[in-house]
């Protein structure tokens, strides 16, 4: 029997259950009694879940599934979230003897509530899960409540955390969280600025997966055009009306299906080189996530396309209806940074790290530490080595 192309092998499982739609609040009895919970933690980064009910929500559904539980809160989560929080929030959730968390708002509050979940499972310095010294075996509970779309947090296996200037994702299947509540009116209060740079998040993310030099499945790319050109379409309408609710469940059911870490980056090998340059930029200068995203991409595709054109170039071709007879790979590359670029600036996003006042002068630091001083390099596409990184965000700048 003659062997051909190797099929990719890989296991998919996701516990997470999603309640989405108008009125999606009312189903949290449902959703926290199977835990039992005699004491919750309610992780947010403001007072605006007040405003929409979440707090007096959470408290009711508590008090109907247990009169005798007890709710402890904190308002304290802020954008690219701090691991010292977390440490705090460990430590009185183990005096309260927490045993469900519940997370409002975006990536930042449900991220900061995964590590607190796989902290309390862990007797050491919860770092230690971020750093690879230690495997996550186990968590709390948690559950999510999204106000904001765009970062697929509530249904991944990720979370980011940073430890002063360093910036690190914890990926595993054990931190997904067991619900998510999406109601799409209550991203009506999010500043534009975050849920633009939400948006532009979102369309990225099902890039990262596409870009890939090995082995795939080709459904899986079909998947993953698709939901760009949905996401990009959804990010133009969102630009021009924020109010539409309509548009705004778009951004969140592409955030929370279809941009679902454990699905759509099944069957090959991710690239992740545009997050793992944020993330090093965000910890060093504290910028907006998906505008660090969008002040970079458009760059690492200028510069990789001159070696590695070709998945580019297709998703040129099939997403953006570049002709491929008119256009060498090269070109077609090319048109799809400049497409990305122009999408960005819709969405009033900086598409330049001087835009971000990040200084010219900070980028070999920046290089240096993702490549371990010149020693391992980027991305799994095309990986970058020092002087790639330099040059990317030298066309960057």
């Amino acid at each position: 029997m003659a062997i051909g192309t190797p099929i990719p092998s890989f296991t998919y499982f996701t516990p997470a259950m999603l309640a989405f739609g108008t009125g999606a609040l009312s189903q949290l009895d449902r959703l926290i009694e199977p835990y039992e919970p005699h004491s919750i933690l309610l992780v947010a980064s403001g007072d605006y879940i007040d405003d929409l009910g979440i707090t007096a929500a959470v408290k009711a559904a508590a008090q109907r599934v247990n009169p005798s539980a007890t709710l402890i809160e904190t308002r304290d989560v802020v954008p690219n979230p701090r691991i010292d929080l977390v440490r705090t929030l460990i430590e009185q959730a183990r005096r309260e003897h927490v045993d469900l968390i519940i997370a409002a708002g975006g990536a930042s509050s449900f991220d900061t509530a995964k590590a607190v979940g796989a902290g309390l499972r862990y007797d050491g310095d919860v770092w230690d899960l971020f750093t690879g010294k230690v495997q996550v075996l186990d968590t709390v509970p948690v559950g999510v409540i999204s106000t904001i779309a765009g970062s697929g947090s509530e249904v991944s296996d990720c979370a980011v955390l940073q430890n002063g200037h360093d910036k690190r994702a914890l990926e595993t299947r054990t931190i997904i969280p067991r619900f998510a509540i999406v109601d799409p009116a209550f991203s009506a209060t999010a500043p534009y600025h975050y849920q633009a740079a939400a948006a532009a998040d979102l369309a990225v993310g099902f890039l990262e997966p596409y870009f890939t030099a090995g082995e795939h499945i080709e459904s899986a790319d079909r998947l993953l055009e698709g939901g760009f050109v949905a996401a990009l379409r959804a990010g133009e309408k969102y630009a021009a009306d924020p109010a539409d609710e309509k548009n705004r469940a778009e951004l969140h059911w592409l955030s929370a299906t279809m941009f679902n870490h454990c699905f759509l980056a099944t069957g090959s090998e991710n690239d992740w080189t545009t997050h793992r340059i944020e993330h090093e930029i965000g910890g060093q200068f504290d910028v907006i996530h998906g505008e660090g995203i969008a002040a970079i991409l458009p760059s690492i595709i200028r510069v990789i396309a001159r070696r590695a054109p070709q998945r580019y170039a297709q998703l040129a071709v099939r997403a953006l209806h570049v002709d491929s007879y008119d256009h060498t790979p090269l070109e077609a590359a090319n048109e799809l940074a400049d497409a990305l670029e122009r999408h960005f600036k819709l969405l009033g996003l900086a598409t330049s790290l001087h835009e971000l006042d990040i200084p010219r002068e900070a980028i070999a630091t920046i290089a240096g530490n993702l490549t371990h001083d010149g020693t391992s390099t980027v991305g799994n596409y095309s990986p970058l080595d020092f002087d790639d990184v330099v040059e990317i965000l030298n066309t960057a700048w």
